[in-house]
């Protein structure tokens, strides 16, 4: 296998802003920016896995920038709204319960509550058993199978809510919505393979921007379905609910068989319907290649060890997983919520949007932000803050407007930090076999917070326990994503200082021979994102 090397070119996308950085002085060197190539090193050829001889002259093509843009603007128009909408439909069934509860499914069914927080909890149960396996089935399996499928099975057990009555059905239907999610999250890891990470900010809240609208949506819908279809045919609203939504998930997941594209490196060997010139077809292995991945990659269970052995891994999951308290089960639980805040069955429905409008334009506006901005650390923290300062806010009073500006402070910082830390995380991990791990980590630890989270929040109507729960884990992320951050600043001084040792000799270091994939991020030519 033949060496893997970044260019010395820097990220076309990050040209203006090195050049910026570079009149700051030496407190903002090149190690702190974005993942770029070592100055000395000098490839004109890239050589993948598979042994084929990439020509990476093309960067420098006249025409490369503008031809990019184009191929860059396809990707945007078709594989970002499959990946997105299916992160839509995703969270649009898995909250529905939260909404169906509203509309008297706990109480149609004669549910106590502890009855209804364990059917809320069994879709993490669910999620955490396929979680690697999904992860890892993407590289085995078309993702246009594997996303396209997944979003039939779990739009249709969502459906499936509509009839079954028992409590253990709905247990099970719930595990299996959770499995059927898993395989939907690969999105992030997708996305990566084919944007750098220069682009990933943006691109990364465009897709979770899905995740406030599904909840915004849930709400319109909801209060539609229970203004017009209580009783019609003989279904209650809340069935109503589970068959308008889970249909619409199959119906999307069709779509996706039929439009959604491969990874990449299998585009550019093979092309497809989207991408059918050969021009296009290198300037995608081109950008495949400068965002730092290997070709034909597989699993690397040597890197999955490495990868335990990591504390980014725990770091970065401790980071992520307060999500799973300020989004997955405040989400859900977020009808409950503003029910005891005093209002109305129906209009409970149209409040829940208020919170997620603050919700989608601060992932908008700040992941915009995350990628004009060197560092997206600190904007991590602060966000956990201001998701920290809104479950404040639910604990100290009982003033009905006051505790929908909570909500909002919660909802507001939660999704935006999701979407950047994601963006930032996962580029502190090299090689396929290691992001998927770091992925999968975050992922149970969100899931299993929000198990925990789950069964919490059932003291109405203050919720002390909950909200004291939650807003101990958002402060522990923040004293957790301050350490990372330094922590990965150390380490790039180290790898400048390492590469200036062997410059210096007029060596080059030999483990600049293995690939990004070979040794992951511990590749001494990899450079961490702040």
């Amino acid at each position: 296998m033949n060496l893997t090397r970044i260019q010395h070119l820097v990220f076309v996308e990050e040209r203006t802003l090195a050049s910026k950085e570079s009149k700051m002085g030496a407190t903002m060197t090149d190690i702190e920016k974005e993942p770029v190539a070592a100055a000395h090193i000098d490839a004109t050829k890239h050589t993948d896995v598979t042994n084929q001889e990439v020509d990476m002259s093309i960067v420098d093509d006249p025409t490369f920038l503008k031809e990019e843009k184009k191929v860059v603007l396809k990707q945007d128009l078709v594989i970002m709204p499959c990946l997105a909408l299916g992160l839509f439909f995703a969270y649009l069934d898995r909250g529905a319960i939260g909404n169906a509860r509203v509309l008297g499914m706990q109480d149609e069914l004669n549910f106590t509550p502890q009855q209804f927080y364990n059917c809320v909890m069994m879709f993490y149960v669910g999620y955490m058993l396929f979680d690697l396996p999904a992860a890892l089935a993407l590289r085995y399996i078309k993702p246009r199978f594997v996303i396209g499928t997944a979003l039939v099975v779990f739009g249709t057990l969502a459906a499936l809510l509509a009839v079954v009555k028992s409590y253990a059905a709905i247990m099970v239907i719930r595990v299996g919505i959770g499995l059927g999610e898993c395989f939907v999250n690969v999105a992030w890891i997708f996305a990566s393979q084919w944007y750098k990470p220069s682009e990933m900010g943006l691109r990364a809240g465009l897709l979770y921007c899905m995740t406030p609208i599904a909840g915004a949506f849930s709400g319109l819908i909801a209060y539609a379905i229970g203004i017009t279809m209580e009783g019609r045919n003989g279904l209650n609203a809340w069935e109503w609910l589970f068959i308008v939504e889970g249909c619409m998930t199959v119906g999307f997941g069709i779509v996706v068989w039929v439009v959604f594209q491969g990874f990449p490196e299998d585009v550019a060997r093979e092309g497809s319907w989207l991408f059918r010139s050969q021009r296009e077809r290198n300037i995608i292995r081109a950008r495949f290649k400068l965002s730092q991945n290997i070709e034909g990659a597989k699993a690397r269970w040597h890197l999955f060890v490495l990868a335990l052995k990591d504390p980014k891994i725990y770091a970065g999951s401790m980071i992520l997983g307060a999500q799973g308290v300020g989004i997955g089960s405040f989400s859900v639980f977020l009808p409950t919520f503003v029910r005891e805040f005093g209002f109305g069955r129906l209009q409970t429905q149209l409040i829940t949007i208020i919170p997620y409008s603050f919700a989608i334009v601060g992932l908008f506006g700040l992941s915009y932000l995350s990628d004009k901005v060197p560092r997206r650390a600190p904007m991590v923290i602060a966000l956990l803050g201001t998701t920290a300062t809104g479950f404040i806010i639910l604990l100290s009073t009982t003033n009905t407007i006051a505790l929908v500006a909570g909500s909002c402070f919660v909802a507001g910082g939660a999704y935006p930090c999701l979407v950047i830390s994601v963006a930032w995380t996962i580029t502190l991990h090299g090689g396929y076999t290691k992001r998927a791990t770091a992925t999968t980590a975050s992922s149970i630890v969100i899931q299993g917070l929000s198990m925990v989270s789950s069964q919490v929040y059932r003291h109405p109507p203050r919720f002390f326990l909950g909200h004291g729960f939650s807003l101990g884990v958002y402060l522990v992320s923040m004293c957790t994503a301050y350490w990372l951050y330094r922590h990965v600043i150390r380490e790039n001084r180290k790898r400048e200082q390492t590469r200036q040792e062997w410059a210096a000799r007029g060596e080059i270091n030999p483990l600049s021979s293995k690939t990004f994939e070979d040794l992951g991020d511990f590749h001494p030519d990899y450079r961490y994102t702040l």
